[in-house]
């Protein structure tokens, strides 16, 4: 992965104690998605779909905590299971152009080294506010999913 710019760009890096393809799984199966991108205190994910391939459309919809509705829709860019995944990224509540999701999954000490990358943002201040802000907390859902199942 290259160097991101911070105007641009939200990076996240964490370790995950599971292998990447389970990783994977828990980010490319709907029913996986369901399971864990979300929380009553902020969100929740009522339904995904996705197309897991090159050019394959993807959407998720849900509520937020005070019922309101939203959806975030794209493409796959580039799927290379068990390592690394690309998509477009449309949300509905932020106005921005489609920016891009990578993340690249590594084997590291018996688990995963995720570093999880959304760029696009350049002329977007409040765009990228509001991702910078959530993209932590998405990470944090997934990993304490794939480390409660140890």
């Amino acid at each position: 992965m290259s160097a991101y710019d911070p105007k641009d760009a939200v990076v996240e890096q964490v370790f995950i104690n599971a292998l990447p393809e389970r990783v994977f799984a828990a980010l490319t199966e709907p029913k996986e998605l369901l399971a864990w991108w979300g929380d009553p205190g902020t969100y929740r994910c009522t339904g995904w779909t996705l197309d897991l391939r090159v050019g394959g459309r993807w959407r998720c919809e849900g509520t937020s905590q005070r019922g309101g509705a939203f959806h975030v829709e794209g493409e796959f860019l580039d799927v290379r299971p068990p390592s690394w995944l690309s998509y477009s990224w449309r949300p509905s509540w932020v106005e921005a152009p489609p920016t891009t999701v990578e993340i690249a999954l590594t084997p590291q000490a018996g688990g995963t080294l995720v570093v999880w990358a959304h760029r696009g943002f350049r002329g977007h201040p409040r765009a990228l506010a509001d991702h910078k802000g959530g993209l932590p907390t998405v990470i944090a859902w997934l990993r304490r999913f794939l480390e409660k199942e140890k």
